[in-house]
């Protein structure tokens, strides 16, 4: 069974693998040029950069994305406790003092 603290490690290092693959993806398709038929014009219609092709870069930027999102839900989930607690001091701490008459 895992503990809290491993759990958190697990979620938190899914989220950066998420993250890394959603960012390299997100450049290289960036640079590659754009595909689609075209007629039949295009000279980069099946054009692959690291054995992928745009549409197969596309699909793993998404589902890498979709991945980073669902781990983002968890580690809140898991933290909500915690960000409960934070907000609530921080709601104290910026309170106005009220001002009783007869003290200025």
């Amino acid at each position: 069974m895992f503990s809290k603290a491993k759990l958190n490690l697990v979620v938190d290092v899914m989220i950066l693998i998420a993250f890394i693959a959603a960012t390299l993806s997100g450049l290289i398709l960036m640079t590659m040029p754009h595909g689609g038929y075209q007629g039949g014009r295009n000279p980069a219609l099946n054009q692959t950069l690291l054995f992928l092709t745009r549409h197969e870069w596309n699909d793993l930027h998404v589902w890498a994305s979709l991945a980073m999102i669902a781990g983002i839900v968890v580690h809140v989930v898991l933290h909500w406790r915690w960000i409960v607690c934070m907000v609530r001091r921080l709601m104290r701490s910026s309170a106005p003092t009220p001002v009783l008459p007869g003290n200025p």
